[in-house]
Protein backbone atom coordinates (compact mmCIF):
# COMPACT_ATOMS: atom_id res chain seq x y z
CA UNK A 1 0.00 0.00 0.00
CA UNK A 2 1.14 3.02 -0.84
CA UNK A 3 2.19 6.04 2.10
CA UNK A 4 -0.48 8.82 0.71
CA UNK A 5 -1.50 9.77 3.89
CA UNK A 6 -1.49 13.56 3.43
CA UNK A 7 -2.24 13.43 -0.21
CA UNK A 8 -5.93 12.74 -1.83
CA UNK A 9 -7.59 9.84 -3.71
CA UNK A 10 -8.26 11.49 -6.79
CA UNK A 11 -9.86 8.43 -8.12
CA UNK A 12 -9.56 4.93 -7.86
CA UNK A 13 -10.91 1.52 -9.44
CA UNK A 14 -11.94 -1.67 -8.65
CA UNK A 15 -12.62 -4.53 -10.64
CA UNK A 16 -13.54 -8.03 -9.37
CA UNK A 17 -13.53 -10.43 -12.36
CA UNK A 18 -13.40 -14.10 -12.24
CA UNK A 19 -9.90 -15.64 -14.51
CA UNK A 20 -10.60 -17.84 -17.03
CA UNK A 21 -10.06 -21.48 -16.62
CA UNK A 22 -6.62 -22.49 -16.83
CA UNK A 23 -4.72 -18.91 -16.46
CA UNK A 24 -1.05 -20.07 -14.96
CA UNK A 25 0.22 -17.94 -11.91
CA UNK A 26 2.93 -16.56 -14.58
CA UNK A 27 0.27 -14.54 -16.83
CA UNK A 28 -1.93 -13.73 -13.63
CA UNK A 29 2.11 -12.02 -12.66
CA UNK A 30 2.33 -10.52 -16.24
CA UNK A 31 -1.11 -9.38 -15.98
CA UNK A 32 -0.42 -7.60 -12.84
CA UNK A 33 2.93 -5.93 -14.39
CA UNK A 34 0.99 -4.92 -17.47
CA UNK A 35 -1.99 -3.34 -15.61
CA UNK A 36 0.63 -1.24 -12.92
CA UNK A 37 2.53 -0.38 -15.70
CA UNK A 38 -0.57 0.77 -17.25
CA UNK A 39 -2.06 2.53 -14.36
CA UNK A 40 0.96 4.51 -13.35
CA UNK A 41 1.81 6.14 -17.05
CA UNK A 42 -1.55 6.94 -17.31
CA UNK A 43 -1.84 8.30 -14.07
CA UNK A 44 1.24 10.57 -14.53
CA UNK A 45 -0.37 12.04 -18.05
CA UNK A 46 -3.71 12.90 -16.84
CA UNK A 47 -3.09 14.46 -13.78
CA UNK A 48 0.61 15.14 -12.96
CA UNK A 49 4.03 14.00 -13.05
CA UNK A 50 4.72 13.38 -9.39
CA UNK A 51 1.18 11.93 -8.69
CA UNK A 52 1.26 8.30 -6.71
CA UNK A 53 -0.20 5.20 -8.10
CA UNK A 54 -1.35 2.35 -6.03
CA UNK A 55 -1.53 -0.68 -7.28
CA UNK A 56 -2.83 -3.24 -5.01
CA UNK A 57 -4.13 -6.84 -5.90
CA UNK A 58 -6.40 -9.95 -3.93
CA UNK A 59 -5.69 -13.09 -4.55
CA UNK A 60 -8.33 -15.93 -5.95
CA UNK A 61 -10.81 -14.41 -8.37
CA UNK A 62 -8.86 -11.14 -8.93
CA UNK A 63 -9.39 -8.30 -7.17
CA UNK A 64 -7.11 -5.41 -8.45
CA UNK A 65 -7.61 -1.49 -6.37
CA UNK A 66 -5.79 0.97 -8.40
CA UNK A 67 -5.41 4.81 -6.40
CA UNK A 68 -4.37 7.38 -8.28
CA UNK A 69 -3.86 10.46 -5.22
CA UNK A 70 -2.13 13.66 -5.00
CA UNK A 71 -2.41 16.91 -4.81
CA UNK A 72 -5.74 18.91 -5.81
CA UNK A 73 -3.94 22.19 -5.92
CA UNK A 74 -1.37 21.25 -8.53
CA UNK A 75 -3.66 18.87 -10.63
CA UNK A 76 -6.31 22.03 -10.83
CA UNK A 77 -3.28 24.79 -11.14
CA UNK A 78 -2.36 23.21 -15.00
CA UNK A 79 -5.59 24.74 -16.34
CA UNK A 80 -5.85 28.57 -14.94
CA UNK A 81 -8.70 29.24 -12.17
CA UNK A 82 -9.71 27.34 -9.76
CA UNK A 83 -13.60 26.45 -10.80
CA UNK A 84 -12.58 25.78 -14.72
CA UNK A 85 -9.23 23.68 -13.02
CA UNK A 86 -11.74 21.33 -11.27
CA UNK A 87 -14.30 20.97 -14.41
CA UNK A 88 -11.26 19.91 -16.36
CA UNK A 89 -9.55 17.65 -13.75
CA UNK A 90 -12.85 16.14 -12.93
CA UNK A 91 -13.25 14.66 -16.48
CA UNK A 92 -9.37 13.83 -16.51
CA UNK A 93 -9.63 11.67 -13.53
CA UNK A 94 -12.65 10.44 -14.63
CA UNK A 95 -11.63 9.16 -17.96
CA UNK A 96 -8.69 7.64 -16.42
CA UNK A 97 -10.61 5.31 -13.66
CA UNK A 98 -12.83 4.58 -16.87
CA UNK A 99 -10.09 3.34 -18.78
CA UNK A 100 -7.84 1.19 -15.58
CA UNK A 101 -11.25 -0.48 -15.15
CA UNK A 102 -11.58 -1.24 -19.56
CA UNK A 103 -7.97 -2.11 -19.57
CA UNK A 104 -7.99 -4.28 -16.38
CA UNK A 105 -11.15 -6.33 -18.50
CA UNK A 106 -9.65 -6.56 -21.44
CA UNK A 107 -6.08 -7.87 -20.22
CA UNK A 108 -7.81 -10.63 -18.38
CA UNK A 109 -10.56 -11.22 -20.93
CA UNK A 110 -13.45 -10.75 -18.94
CA UNK A 111 -16.51 -10.45 -20.52
CA UNK A 112 -19.69 -10.31 -19.00
CA UNK A 113 -20.58 -13.41 -17.40
CA UNK A 114 -16.79 -13.11 -15.48
CA UNK A 115 -17.42 -9.66 -14.15
CA UNK A 116 -18.33 -9.83 -10.42
CA UNK A 117 -18.01 -5.95 -9.66
CA UNK A 118 -16.84 -2.68 -11.34
CA UNK A 119 -15.84 0.68 -10.30
CA UNK A 120 -14.68 4.03 -11.34
CA UNK A 121 -14.49 6.59 -8.47
CA UNK A 122 -13.60 10.05 -8.23
CA UNK A 123 -12.65 10.31 -4.77
CA UNK A 124 -12.90 13.88 -3.48
CA UNK A 125 -12.54 15.68 -6.85
CA UNK A 126 -16.13 14.50 -7.64
CA UNK A 127 -17.39 16.00 -4.66
CA UNK A 128 -15.58 19.18 -5.69
CA UNK A 129 -17.01 18.92 -8.77
CA UNK A 130 -20.63 19.53 -7.29
CA UNK A 131 -19.83 22.11 -4.76
CA UNK A 132 -17.90 23.90 -7.72
CA UNK A 133 -21.39 22.90 -9.97
CA UNK A 134 -23.65 24.52 -7.23
CA UNK A 135 -21.63 27.63 -6.24
CA UNK A 136 -21.74 28.44 -10.45
CA UNK A 137 -25.93 27.75 -10.81
CA UNK A 138 -26.06 29.89 -7.90
CA UNK A 139 -24.45 32.79 -9.08
CA UNK A 140 -25.89 32.74 -12.25
CA UNK A 141 -29.47 32.70 -10.79
CA UNK A 142 -29.41 36.09 -8.55
CA UNK A 143 -32.28 37.76 -9.25
CA UNK A 144 -33.98 34.65 -11.08
CA UNK A 145 -35.05 32.32 -8.23
CA UNK A 146 -36.69 33.31 -4.98
CA UNK A 147 -35.24 34.13 -1.58
CA UNK A 148 -36.48 30.77 0.11
CA UNK A 149 -34.37 28.72 -3.12
CA UNK A 150 -31.43 30.96 -2.68
CA UNK A 151 -31.37 30.56 0.93
CA UNK A 152 -31.97 26.23 0.81
CA UNK A 153 -29.14 26.53 -2.01
CA UNK A 154 -26.81 28.55 0.49
CA UNK A 155 -27.18 25.95 3.16
CA UNK A 156 -26.31 23.24 0.93
CA UNK A 157 -23.25 24.60 -0.02
CA UNK A 158 -21.79 25.65 3.30
CA UNK A 159 -23.16 21.70 4.52
CA UNK A 160 -21.20 20.06 0.99
CA UNK A 161 -18.15 21.82 1.86
CA UNK A 162 -17.81 21.14 5.36
CA UNK A 163 -18.02 17.18 4.60
CA UNK A 164 -15.59 17.83 1.87
CA UNK A 165 -13.57 19.60 3.88
CA UNK A 166 -13.97 16.50 5.90
CA UNK A 167 -12.04 14.43 3.77
CA UNK A 168 -9.64 16.40 2.07
CA UNK A 169 -6.62 15.05 3.56
CA UNK A 170 -4.30 18.08 2.23
CA UNK A 171 -3.66 21.32 4.37
CA UNK A 172 -2.83 22.64 1.33
CA UNK A 173 -5.90 21.58 -0.92
CA UNK A 174 -8.05 22.47 2.12
CA UNK A 175 -6.60 26.14 2.18
CA UNK A 176 -7.23 26.19 -1.61
CA UNK A 177 -11.02 25.52 -1.46
CA UNK A 178 -11.57 27.48 1.22
CA UNK A 179 -9.56 30.79 -0.45
CA UNK A 180 -12.30 29.89 -3.50
CA UNK A 181 -15.07 29.43 -0.83
CA UNK A 182 -14.10 32.82 1.18
CA UNK A 183 -14.36 34.86 -2.63
CA UNK A 184 -17.89 32.87 -3.36
CA UNK A 185 -19.12 34.12 0.18
CA UNK A 186 -18.22 37.58 -0.29
CA UNK A 187 -19.53 38.24 -3.71
CA UNK A 188 -22.77 36.94 -2.56
CA UNK A 189 -25.31 40.18 -2.51
CA UNK A 190 -25.98 40.40 1.58
CA UNK A 191 -29.93 40.75 0.38
CA UNK A 192 -30.86 38.43 -2.41
CA UNK A 193 -32.63 40.89 -4.70
CA UNK A 194 -36.36 40.66 -5.48
CA UNK A 195 -39.21 42.73 -7.54
CA UNK A 196 -40.15 45.05 -5.16
CA UNK A 197 -44.16 44.60 -6.22
CA UNK A 198 -43.27 40.64 -4.59
CA UNK A 199 -41.74 41.50 -1.23
CA UNK A 200 -40.86 37.50 -0.09
CA UNK A 201 -42.06 36.45 3.18
CA UNK A 202 -39.87 38.06 6.56
CA UNK A 203 -38.97 34.42 7.43
CA UNK A 204 -37.66 33.88 3.80
CA UNK A 205 -35.55 37.31 4.18
CA UNK A 206 -34.50 36.41 7.77
CA UNK A 207 -33.15 32.60 6.22
CA UNK A 208 -31.27 34.21 3.82
CA UNK A 209 -29.14 36.27 5.60
CA UNK A 210 -28.36 33.73 8.54
CA UNK A 211 -27.75 31.37 5.45
CA UNK A 212 -24.87 33.80 4.14
CA UNK A 213 -24.22 34.62 7.40
CA UNK A 214 -23.44 30.58 8.39
CA UNK A 215 -21.54 30.49 5.12
CA UNK A 216 -19.29 33.79 5.99
CA UNK A 217 -18.64 33.01 9.63
CA UNK A 218 -16.99 29.79 8.51
CA UNK A 219 -15.46 30.67 5.02
CA UNK A 220 -15.68 34.29 4.74
CA UNK A 221 -12.25 35.59 5.50
CA UNK A 222 -12.12 39.02 4.38
CA UNK A 223 -14.96 39.70 6.44
CA UNK A 224 -14.15 37.45 9.82
CA UNK A 225 -11.04 36.78 10.22
CA UNK A 226 -9.28 33.30 9.26
CA UNK A 227 -11.75 30.73 8.67
CA UNK A 228 -12.41 27.83 10.18
CA UNK A 229 -10.87 24.45 9.69
CA UNK A 230 -13.68 21.12 9.38
CA UNK A 231 -11.84 18.54 11.53
CA UNK A 232 -10.47 16.29 8.63
CA UNK A 233 -10.47 12.51 8.97
CA UNK A 234 -9.01 9.99 6.51
CA UNK A 235 -11.47 7.94 4.80
CA UNK A 236 -10.79 4.58 3.26
CA UNK A 237 -13.27 4.77 0.26
CA UNK A 238 -12.35 0.99 -1.29
CA UNK A 239 -15.62 -1.01 -1.74
CA UNK A 240 -16.30 -4.01 0.52
CA UNK A 241 -16.15 -7.61 -0.94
Amino acid sequence: MADYIDKNILCQAYVHVELPEGMTENQLEEIKSQLSTFATLRGKFFVYDDVIVDVEFKEGSLKAYITIAGAIYIAIGQYGSFRSGVDFIYTDVKRLAESIVAECLFMTRARHEAIRRTEARTGVIGSLKILVDDMNQLEGSVGEISVEEAARRVKKIKDDADQLLINVRSDEDAAEIQNELDDFSTNLPDRWPHPPENRPDPLAIVSYYDAISDLRKSYGKKKTGSPKMPVRKIVDIKPEG
